[in-house]
């Protein structure tokens, strides 16, 4: 089984902040690894929960989730675990 990933943040350069001036006023960027877009996740929130996701990549608004929308409340994620081999049943 995977380990959870923790959300890590970083300040934005001045180049990045350039970039995305007209989309946010977010001065910090994720520095930590971060799923494939498309990708089926579990995220653990700041609520104490854990819900399954998918993550989204675009141009515009970058990496978010389709549930969630941003990353704002999560404090970690991991890939799906495997499920179990062998059988099915009885």
């Amino acid at each position: 089984m995977s380990d959870w990933i923790p959300l890590k943040y970083r300040p934005m350069t001045e180049e990045e902040k350039k970039y995305y001036e007209e989309y946010t006023d977010v001065e910090e960027m994720l520095d930590c690894p971060m799923p494939e877009d498309g990708q089926e996740i579990l995220v653990s929130t700041k609520y104490g929960t854990v819900s399954a996701d998918i993550c989204c990549n675009d141009d515009v608004y970058g990496c978010g989730l389709e549930n969630y929308g941003d990353w704002e409340d999560i404090l970690a994620w991991m890939p799906m675990p495997e499920p179990p081999k062998g059988g099915g049943g009885k």
